[in-house]
């Protein structure tokens, strides 16, 4: 069965991707938590090169990777960048098929950044962000990010939980181009900020294609982070991996590159962010790179790894 859209499978359980080990991390508590009740949300994450590593393929193996790894965390949300238009129905079908969302029929939505029939990506089908929700979802708001040096039209995607409409998840992917990175950037900490002048609790996930010490996302992280590896902060938002011990303040690698990042790790540049005033709890890990993709499925399945987050936060009736 598909879903209809906005806009738009292995008896192993891929146990290189789904135990893959995670470094435990309590849940973090801010300076500022709330004492009203809080709901804590899992948040997934992955930038699955669709196109670069896959060539839009279904059958080599990414959509058991994605698929195994969603069912054996059953997280709450689900952002996925880079991801074909025709990868995307088969995970639908794919996470249909396991009963992961609480309504099959309304839990996924889709925005392009590729012009449609473009046959250098995906064999024409195409390829954009994804969202994914095991509740529920309400009407998407589509966001067209200012426009960069390059043949990408960047896409901000957002969408409510219809069951709290104050609560909403959202994904983006930002460009690699660095003379245009601070001005998409701006535009989606706006839209966030729009989304907070309304009381609502907003979660995003992406590949922002920069780092956590990067000037850029000053503006974004709350100046109580403030480390050797992250100073200079006047923002509102914990990215959720900042309390991190293996590399406080920055977090951990979500490449494995050549291209360093902090405390001698690869780069970090898929974040999930909330608002400061939202948290009561907080902690993130990322995972090594599955291996289980290609004809012979011992491929890497992607040059991104997977993030798993953890938010506790009040959100309004």
């Amino acid at each position: 069965m598909k879903i209809i859209l906005w806009g738009g499978a292995s008896r192993r359980l891929w146990a290189a991707m789904a135990s893959a080990v995670m470094i435990a991390v309590t849940l973090v508590t801010p300076s500022h938590a709330r004492t009203n009740m809080a709901t804590t949300y899992q948040i997934w994450h992955w930038n699955i090169a669709g196109h670069g590593k896959h060539l839009g393929s279904t059958t080599n193996g990414i959509i058991q990777a994605i698929g195994s790894s969603i069912r054996g965390r059953n997280p709450d949300f689900v952002s996925v960048n880079e991801i074909c238009h025709n990868q995307y129905d088969a995970l639908i079908d794919y996470l249909q098929r396991i009963n992961w969302p609480q309504n099959e029929l309304n839990f996924a939505r889709y925005e392009r950044v590729t012009p449609a029939g473009d046959a250098r990506y995906c064999g024409g089908a195409g390829y954009g962000v994804a969202i994914f929700s095991r509740l529920a979802l309400g009407t998407a708001d589509r966001f067209t990010l200012p426009q960069a040096a390059e043949d990408k039209q960047r896409k901000l995607l957002c969408a409510p939980v219809s069951a709290l409409p104050r609560l909403r998840f959202c994904t983006t992917h930002l460009t690699f181009v660095e003379a245009d990175q601070e001005a998409q950037l701006g535009y989606v900490h706006n839209v966030l900020e729009r989304y907070r002048a309304q009381n609502d609790t907003v979660l995003i996930a992406g590949d922002f294609n920069l780092q956590p010490h990067d000037s850029p996302l000053d503006t974004w992280y709350t100046a109580t982070v403030n480390t050797d590896h992250n100073k200079g902060n006047r923002g509102q938002y914990h990215e959720l991996d900042d309390a991190n011990p293996i590399c406080p303040g920055w977090g951990e690698q979500t490449t494995e590159s050549n291209t360093l990042g902090k405390c001698g790790q690869s780069r970090k540049v898929d974040l999930v962010f909330a608002r400061a005033d939202k948290l009561t709890a907080y902690r993130q890990d990322s995972q090594p790179i599955g291996h289980v993709c290609g004809a012979n499925r011992d491929k890497p399945c992607s040059d991104h790894r997977i993030v798993n987050a953890f938010a506790t936060v009040t959100v309004a009736p």
